[in-house]
């Protein structure tokens, strides 16, 4: 047994210095740094290097394992944009239903439809940055009625000429004669 382990010993020797086999740090992983869709995690890596080691694996070896790692994440990363087109196309359906239920928004069908939503939009379009329209488009949200709702009555409080913004009552208008000569009961 001491005899296959001395054997063994210098057999691994042998092939390392005739380049079969690297240290851990000889590694070179250059070929998998430059792809812009596979990212190699240090930590990973460093956790990877004493085990390529303690396998005695070589280069060609290391290259083989990466590139079944690369193809791993591929298909993980296709089958995780699957699902998440899945689940958005399931909450789109969802914001479907729940648009038709709602009472306070017109029928789909009806003419007050079209200007619910005009009025919904103008008030988005005039309200929502391009960041939150990013958001609430990132997240599906542009679709949920009860946003939809908000801004339809964001929309009709401000087109109305005297939207009460606190409790105080608003500001009478005067005309310029009265602003320079007063008020006249």
């Amino acid at each position: 047994m001491q005899e296959e382990q001395n054997f063994n010993t210098e057999k691994i020797k042998e092939a390392q210095q005739a380049g079969c086999c690297l240290g851990s740090d000889d590694y070179d992983y250059s070929k998998f740094s430059n792809l812009k869709d596979f990212c190699l995690d240090e930590e990973l890596l460093a956790k990877f290097r004493p085990i390529a080691k303690k396998l005695n694996l070589s280069q060609e070896s290391v290259e083989l394992l990466l590139d079944i790692a690369y193809q791993m994440s591929k298909k993980q990363d296709v089958k995780f944009h699957e699902e998440l087109d899945a689940k958005q196309a399931g909450l789109l359906d969802e914001y479907n239903r729940l648009f038709d239920e709602d009472s306070e928004i017109p029928n789909k069908n009806s003419l007050k439809i079209r200007q619910y939503m005009s009025v919904a939009d103008d008030a988005y379009n005039q309200f929502a940055s391009p960041k939150l329209k990013e958001l609430f488009k990132s997240l599906g949200l542009n679709y949920h009625p009860e946003l939809i709702k908000m801004f339809y009555k964001i929309g009709t409080l401000s087109s109305q000429d005297d939207i009460l913004y606190s409790n105080k009552p608003p500001i009478e208008q005067l005309t310029p004669a009265q602003i320079l000569y007063g008020k006249r009961d």
